[in-house]
């Protein structure tokens, strides 16, 4: 079973500070059973995050927009793909996590399966909170979709066990 994971690496204020915490959601993750699309979050260099997504969707254009261009259309392939759900971690601002996440809810509009949809924000972290566009949706509008909020890492491998318990439940 595949999960797609979605997190800012281009507007943290501190890269290797929040690799840390997807390196831990991800890791998470993979303890319930899951496989993750790309792991290029936890790169905590720019190089680094290069040769992790590289190992994941193959070797990139160089850089410029065609790479641009390829590693977008990959990411959407990854979310539109054969996942089973998707998590995001959404504490630092991202137009790209953003648009990952929208094509995630929308999947349905594509002929896609319906997938669950974990948001996860740490309490306090960016000083601005959390963004409107993502508070601003609804369970009653994207039942799929759950926002929770975490206030240390400790708190992230509850919150994934009982945000994945039903798909664990239905594979069993």
């Amino acid at each position: 079973m595949k999960a797609f994971y979605g997190a800012a690496i281009q507007g943290a204020q501190d890269r290797k500070e929040r690799a840390v915490v997807h390196q831990h959601i991800i890791s998470s993750i993979k303890t319930l059973g899951f496989s993750v699309v790309t792991e290029h979050t936890t790169g905590k260099t720019y190089e680094e995050a290069i040769q992790k997504l590289q190992d994941a969707i193959g070797p990139l254009p160089p850089k410029g927009i065609q790479r641009r261009i390829y590693v977008r259309n990959k990411m959407i392939e990854g979310i539109e793909g054969d996942v089973v759900a998707a998590v995001f971690e959404v504490s630092t601002p991202s137009l790209g996590t953003g648009i990952e996440i929208a094509h995630a809810y929308l999947r349905p509009r594509m002929g896609l399966p319906t997938i669950p949809i974990l948001c996860l924000y740490q309490k306090d972290y960016w000083p601005n909170q959390l963004s409107t566009m993502i508070q601003g949706i609804h369970h009653d509008t994207v039942p799929q979709m759950t926002i929770v909020e975490y206030s240390s890492l400790d708190d992230i491998k509850d919150i994934l066990i009982s945000f994945f318990r039903e798909i664990l439940e239905t594979k069993e």
